[in-house]
């Protein structure tokens, strides 16, 4: 199983997919589109070793522009799922952020059905949830319906990877200060210990 994350900066992967990167760190690729400064990208770095992903990737595309660059955007993604070809992909809810809006609106687009016969077409396609972004511009019938169940020590990991961007982080109560807790509260409404929560858009059973 190949699991492709689509993060629109440095810091989205570990809010919205550190659990899952901890558990399937062998399996997995992050692809963050737009970069940061050196800073965040030294923090970025610090964040995958915790986790213990090796393949991670930077389109540098500049923060706050990926609705403008859209054609563009989509190619290069089309260029990272032809050479991952990904089980599943997982893109960022639509929320407040623009480039949240814009990556969730290319990824979507990249894992089209193509006339092209090398475009790659991944089986799952998943929304993840990033606390820090509550509010919805618009409406969409994501609902979150599929559940990640993690252990303790992925959920450690998961915080430890956010607490690795010291420069995002704003102190005192913040979702990013909570990430365990949020872990947990997602995780007893299910039943288990901890989890993260996704969207499921499509799925195709072999």
């Amino acid at each position: 199983m190949r699991r492709l994350v689509i993060a629109p900066h440095m810091d989205d992967e570990s809010l919205g997919c550190g659990g899952l990167l901890a558990k399937h760190a062998a399996d997995s690729t992050v692809v963050v589109v737009t970069q940061s400064g050196d800073t965040r990208r030294g923090e970025h770095t610090r964040a995958m070793e915790v986790l213990g992903v090796a393949d991670s990737r930077c389109l540098d595309f500049e923060d706050g522009t990926t609705q403008h660059y859209m054609s563009d955007l989509v190619a290069r993604l089309d260029d990272v799922m032809r050479d991952v070809r990904p089980d599943e992909i997982y893109l960022p809810f639509p929320s407040l952020h623009q480039d949240h809006i814009g990556v969730y609106e290319a990824g979507m687009r990249s894992a089209r059905l193509s006339m092209s016969p090398d475009h790659w077409v991944p089986n799952s396609v998943l929304v993840y949830d990033i606390a820090v972004y509550d509010v919805n511009l618009y409406p969409s019938d994501l609902r979150w319906n599929v559940f990640e169940a993690l252990t303790e020590e992925q959920a450690d990991l998961k915080a430890e990877a956010c607490a690795a961007y010291v420069s995002e982080n704003p102190g005192g109560a913040h979702p990013m200060n909570s990430i365990k807790e949020i872990a947990a509260t997602v995780g007893h409404m299910r039943k288990v210990e901890f989890a993260e929560q996704y969207a499921l858009v499509r799925q195709v059973r072999r």
